[in-house]
């Protein structure tokens, strides 16, 4: 467990010292906003382009995380749903938001680099993956079934509006490009220029403690509130439900191997991601309710990342 310790506290520290910093207003909300997209648009996607053009192309366990993670994530997702149906009385809109809540992990700001410091560069692509195809699939999802919900039908302007946007996410997303432009740099047998190989790496080097610190200042702006039930209910699905159910899919179902089966029960067990709060916004539903997951699921995940390292790292060695 000390040894855990050493991996996770170094990573919660500047979470919280990014907190400490955002409440003192120091940044303010433009230059949170500008901290992220510093993240989003320069260090990640030059770390993630670096260590993709050093790796072979994605094979085997490395291609069959994503099904293991996508399969857990969607069957917990549609549990969501019908636990906010049954339990809640939620409309077909605040089930979706209320599944996107319970099921949109924070791999960006947390996930990725949590995976790096715990696995190294090892751990950069099955993570990377798992990032790449989370919004376009969660936020496509949650977006058409809203768009249901409202009246609009399944081959209707807004079902194909959707899936536009989705589409346009995969070739247009900052990270998404890095990565597929990284491994097709790769498979071409050129290397990188020393001169480019240090400077992605000195970038990469940022992107562990920017992304942190950018998700702790970033956590100020929310608010807690909300039904106190849906939420303790959200946290459930989020902390417990979904990391389980990666662990069970990628162990016992995909039977993938230990660093991978770690990776899919880590990323799962993510706090609630911020996108998830941004559909809440852009559609006004249960805006309070995902908000408060955001901060809470947030506060909880040190332990819980500590445990599953605690359990996975010797396996791996």
């Amino acid at each position: 467990m000390p040894e855990t310790l050493a991996i996770v506290l170094p990573v919660f520290a500047v979470l919280l010292v990014g907190y400490g910093v955002g409440k003192t207003r120091l940044f303010g909300d433009d230059g949170v906003r500008t901290l992220t997209n510093f993240c989003f648009f320069v260090t990640i996607p030059a770390l993630l382009f670096r260590s993709m053009a050093r790796l072979d192309a994605p094979h085997g366990d490395a291609l069959r995380i994503v099904f293991a993670f996508y399969s857990a994530v969607l069957l917990t997702f549609a549990v969501a749903m019908l636990a906010g149906r049954f339990l809640f009385r939620q409309r077909l809109a605040e089930q979706a938001l209320f599944a996107v809540g319970g099921t949109y992990s924070n791999i960006l700001l947390l996930g990725l680099p949590l995976s790096i410091t715990a696995f190294g560069e090892k751990g950069v692509l099955p993570a990377s993956l798992l990032l790449a195809l989370q919004s376009p699939i969660l936020f496509s999802l949650t977006s058409l079934l809203v768009e249901i919900g409202r009246g609009a039908s399944v081959g209707g302007k807004g079902a194909g509006a959707v899936l536009k946007t989705a589409a346009l996410q995969l070739v247009s997303t900052p990270i998404i490009v890095a990565m597929i432009t990284g491994l097709v740099w790769g498979q071409t047998g050129i290397g990188l220029h020393p001169v480019l190989d240090t400077t992605l790496a000195f970038l990469g080097q940022a992107a562990t403690p920017t992304a942190l610190f950018a998700l702790g200042a970033s956590l100020t702006r929310f608010k807690l509130g909300g039904d106190v039930r849906q939420v303790a209910a959200m946290g459930v699905v989020k902390l417990v439900v979904l990391p389980l159910t990666c662990f069970v899919s990628a162990q016992y179902v995909f039977s993938l191997e230990p660093l991978f089966v770690a990776i899919a029960t880590l990323c799962g067990a993510m706090p609630t991601g911020v996108t998830a709060f941004v559909l809440a916004m852009r559609y006004e539903i249960l805006v309070a309710r995902i908000a408060t997951s955001v901060i809470l699921t947030s506060a909880l995940a040190w332990a819980i990342a500590a445990a599953l390292l605690a359990h996975f790292l010797p396996k791996i060695g």
